[in-house]
């Protein structure tokens, strides 16, 4: 566990950070840049509200993830991080703007393992295997369909071998060491997500989002859904820093997930029912070769039905 010591520093190195690299000084700002924001169109008609808050929350989502780091150091509870992660994952599917990089890396921090039924049902992945190592990967063992087995440790041990990041690598290595039921080289390659983490240059990357390897954590719970009591001995690296007192507040709570991290009941009304819709379910449409796209149209006319329901009870 950290000390406030420990906690302090990094909330002061959040502080030294926060203009140059964009962040939110404090939930406030956060609140306060969406009334803003809804000034342009409040007097528009719902349908057309809904439309334009997906398109403005698309770039929150990083931004909001530090500051409830932040928060959780500051305030010396978990639950802010949780709550964030939560309702991160729900900001990258409303917009449909993050990688599966990102939103994987929060979805499955947050335990919200329920949500990959909705974001990538067993239909829509079956014609996307190809894609990707990564969708590849997890999606085999979450769906364990045995016909997908090949071409994912395939495409995981190619991009495994390629030229890439040190948490890259070991994130892959850690899907590669599930397929395997390996638990002595996954609790190896946590530890390696840790230290990549901390020496990656990527893009977005600074001393404080450093300190947070999401990816590390959220393959731990991917683990322990997966497999139960075979992983109970394995545990994260000390490199997880704060992530280490995340978990532990996820434990004490049954690995229940967390809820929205604003109430903008009072404030903005329709954003809150956004942002408290069960998410649909992904479908896809098909072209004249039978290659299938997200249907973005079916997808959004569903989030807009629900969000105004919920609307229209309040």
């Amino acid at each position: 566990m950290m000390t406030k010591a420990q906690k302090d520093k990094l909330v002061s190195l959040y502080y030294d950070i926060v203009d140059k690299a964009y962040f939110y000084y404090d939930m406030d700002s956060f609140i306060r840049e969406q009334i803003g924001r809804n000034i342009d169109f409040f007097n528009k008609p719902e349908e057309y509200q809904i439309e334009m808050w997906l398109r403005l929350l698309g770039g929150d989502d990083y931004n909001l993830l530090y500051l409830g780091a932040m928060l959780a150091l500051q305030e010396d509870d978990m639950r802010y991080l949780d709550d964030t992660l939560y309702t991160v994952t729900t900001l990258e599917r409303l917009t449909m703007m993050s990688t599966d990089w990102d939103l994987l890396s929060v979805l499955l921090s947050a335990n919200r393992f329920d949500d990959i039924e909705r974001f990538f049902p067993k239909e829509n992945v079956q014609s996307k295997i190809g894609r990707g190592w990564l969708i590849n990967l997890v999606m085999y063992l979450y769906y364990g369909e045995e016909a997908w087995r090949a071409e994912a440790v395939d495409t995981g041990r190619r991009y495994s071998e390629s030229k890439t990041t040190i948490e890259g690598k070991a994130v892959v290595n850690c899907l590669l060491s599930l397929v395997d039921k390996d638990f002595d080289r996954f609790s190896v390659e946590l530890d390696n997500i840790c230290k990549g983490k901390r020496r990656s240059n990527e893009f977005g990357e600074n001393k404080f989002t450093k300190q947070f390897p999401f990816f590390a954590l959220g393959l731990y719970n991917f683990a322990r859904f997966l497999y139960g009591e075979e992983v109970e001995n394995i545990a994260l690296p000390d490199d997880a820093g704060a992530l280490i007192e995340l978990h532990e507040y996820q434990k004490a709570n049954g690995y229940a997930t967390g809820k929205v991290l604003v109430d903008f009941k009072n404030s903005l009304p329709l954003l809150d029912a956004l942002l408290n819709i069960e998410l649909p379910t992904i479908h896809l449409k098909y072209d004249k070769k039978g290659k299938g796209y997200i249907d973005i149209d079916r997808y959004k006319s569903e989030i807009t039905e629900r969000a105004l329901e919920i609307y229209v009870r309040k």
